[in-house]
């Protein structure tokens, strides 16, 4: 066999076995590289997800804190407005009108109105939570005035549903006497078993 047989001969085993290894070299370098990638995910996901429970605390942190500036901007609001009712209508002229519910089988409020001397003063259609409320104890506050020391004319209509659900209309009149200091005066619905309709009274003090 001639001497450039044997070196091509001997060049084919060679080459392989060189390609071999470069593609072995060049999976371990693919392999390095892989791993120093996920090392350096790791390291920044690490701040990142700090960054994120910081940023969630300031949150809180705000959330309590506008919270908190409600209750005092709620409380504020309230003590505004009793001061501006004190102010408005002093005590010694200040006239109050309340309206209370002791009704249900007899009789379904929807709405009422108020006259002072002859004078329309408000009026107020209701609606069922305000019915459901009045209900269970509760008071209306219809009307807040100033009057002058003397005799005066309070007069209330009722509209609503009676027995059997028929239209219900009601009036009802008091003489008040305005005296030195506030007037409370309390417009009372209830049903009256012995009679089988409601009722309509009106309580000062």
């Amino acid at each position: 066999m001639s001497k450039a047989v044997i070196a091509l001969v001997a060049l084919s085993f060679v080459l392989p076995l060189n390609s071999s290894a470069r593609e072995q070299d060049s999976d371990v370098l693919e392999a390095a590289l892989s791993r120093e990638d996920a090392s350096q995910l790791e390291e920044g996901a690490m701040p990142a997800t700090a960054s994120r429970a910081q940023a969630q605390e300031s949150v809180n942190a705000l959330s309590a804190e506008i919270q908190d500036l409600k209750q005092s901007v709620i409380a504020l609001n309230k003590n505004l407005r009793v001061l501006e009712e004190d102010l408005l209508f002093p005590a010694n002229t200040q006239v109050t009108v309340f309206l209370s519910l002791d009704v249900g089988e007899f009789f379904t409020l929807e709405s009422v109105r108020v006259k002072l001397d002859e004078k329309l003063v408000t009026s107020h259609t209701y609606s069922d939570k305000e019915i459901a409320a009045l209900a269970k104890g509760g008071t209306h506050r219809l009307h807040v005035a100033n009057l002058s020391a003397g005799d005066h004319t309070l007069s209330a209509f009722f509209t609503g549903v009676g027995p059997h659900g028929r239209e219900y209309k009601r009036g009802t009149t008091l003489k008040i006497r305005k005296e030195t200091g506030p007037k409370y005066v309390e417009l009372k619905v209830t049903d009256s078993t012995s009679k089988l309709q409601p009722e309509f009274s009106v309580k000062q003090w």
